[in-house]
């Protein structure tokens, strides 16, 4: 890796152009995956559990699935929320800058996680303070 990566600076409009191509991909993804679970995935397994909760009345068997599928759902939820809100900090021109101490947060970082919010220093910190 590059100094010009490691190094805390202002993406470069490429770069920026880059991760936010990377992030729309991501995000249609995301969606597809959320659509196929919720169509596919809950259609099929909700008629096997309304034999079974004929059959037996086992409502416990029902929620524990439902609980997965919307535990796995929320998940992806989540991660669509992050990134349309870095889209946003992109098209306001606040991407990129830590939201705790301000300072840029490193051009690598951002690579693999498009929308973070703090950098490595400032999120180690805040985990510690959450964890306590």
């Amino acid at each position: 890796m590059t100094d010009h990566k490691k190094s805390r600076r202002q993406m470069t409009p490429e770069e920026i152009d880059t991760i936010r191509q990377k992030m729309l991909e991501r995000k249609k993804i995301l969606w597809n995956e959320i659509m196929y679970e919720i169509k596919h995935e809950a259609g099929d397994r909700h008629q096997g559990l309304f034999d079974t909760i004929r059959e037996n009345g086992d409502r416990a068997l029902e929620d524990l699935l439902e609980s997965k599928l919307l535990g796995l759902v929320e998940i992806k939820a989540r991660e669509l929320e992050n990134i349309e809100a870095a889209i946003n900090r992109l098209e306001s021109g606040n991407y990129g800058r830590c939201a705790s101490c301000g300072k840029w947060i490193r051009p690598a970082r951002l690579e693999v996680q498009p929308f973070s919010v703090r950098c490595r220093k400032c999120q180690e910190q805040q985990e510690r303070i959450e964890s306590v």
